[in-house]
């Protein structure tokens, strides 16, 4: 391993699904990075998968998050505030796999320029490693629909700066400490929020092509898309929220029957449509759920 002065933590959230998270800990387990601490925060609905992967991989640190279902950001905040509190944060989702180096060129190009706040990787389909899954996000601040860097892996070569990112994020310790964690959103939009609110704070977030992780997700559009809609009330009302706090909500409004109807003829597309109908009343409740307007949110006491 490569000794390095700069911290990481690593921050996996854990829900019900042993296999995959083993091997994300079996691929950490051969990071050439030195200065490395891995958290499982487990919020899985029994304790077996705590009690075992306490015994198995003795050098994780382990959380329990309970038995009760708290979401995706709860439980990111949790193990945010877990973390050295010396050490950037490697935010990295249970269903990945990441090449060795990873870690360690995500902190090349973080310390490469100051004002880098956030870096993420090129992301690949584990299925199909010549196929990007991910390679940075944009939320549209007028309308609210989202695109992700998707397609061959050759159109996605350069490093380059983005609006944002999700599955895996590499947050320098000076974002943390000043815009703080997650807004707790359960799932869904929570992670391009938190992209551009660390932008608002004056950081640059980045796209690295260097740094490789694997994402165990369906490439094939039958499976992915019902996948979206299953979280459909979640949509809905998050991407209200977060264009209440960043977007231009009179565009929004404006754009919200294109966004429907799209959303309509997917629902009938795959025999859900009791999901659009979620997806309608979780828009409904976003424009009147409580919203932090501040840009700190403090990370909960543990």
């Amino acid at each position: 391993m490569i000794k390095r002065s700069t911290g990481v933590s690593i921050v996996i959230p854990s829900f019900n699904n042993k296999k995959k998270l083993y091997r994300l800990l079996d691929s950490l387990n051969k990071t050439k990075y030195g200065n490395l601490e891995v958290i499982v925060v487990d919020n899985s609905p029994k304790e077996e998968i705590l009690n075992e992967g306490r015994k198995k991989y003795k050098w994780v640190k382990w959380v329990d998050a309970g038995r009760k279902n708290i979401g995706q950001t709860a439980v990111y905040n949790i193990g945010f505030a877990k973390a050295n509190s010396k050490n950037h944060i490697l935010y990295c989702d249970e269903d990945v796999v990441v090449e060795p180096d990873m870690v360690r060129k995500l902190v090349e190009q973080a310390e490469s320029d100051e004002k880098i706040g956030i870096v993420t990787p090129m992301i690949l389909y584990l299925s199909d490693k010549s196929w990007v899954n991910q390679a940075g996000s944009q939320v549209n601040l007028l309308t609210g629909k989202a695109t992700i860097g998707w397609g061959p892996r050759r159109n996605f070569l350069k490093a380059k700066e983005v609006q944002g990112s999700g599955t895996v994020m590499l947050i320098k310790r000076q974002v943390v400490d000043k815009i703080g964690g997650f807004e707790d959103w359960f799932l869904c939009y929570f992670d391009p929020e938190y992209c551009v609110r660390a932008q608002k704070a004056g950081f640059k977030n980045w796209y690295e092509p260097h740094a490789i992780a694997y994402h165990d997700q369906p490439k094939d559009e039958k499976l992915w898309r019902p996948r979206v809609l299953s979280r459909a009330y979640l949509l809905g009302r998050n991407r209200t929220l977060f264009m209440r706090k960043h977007g231009n909500i009179l565009t929004y409004i404006l754009f919200l029957p294109v966004l429907f109807a799209y959303y309509f003829l997917e629902s009938v597309r795959f025999g859900i449509f009791l999901k659009w109908v979620d997806l309608v009343r979780g828009t409904v409740v976003g424009f009147f759920y409580p919203l932090k307007e501040e840009n700190k949110i403090p990370l909960p006491k543990v």
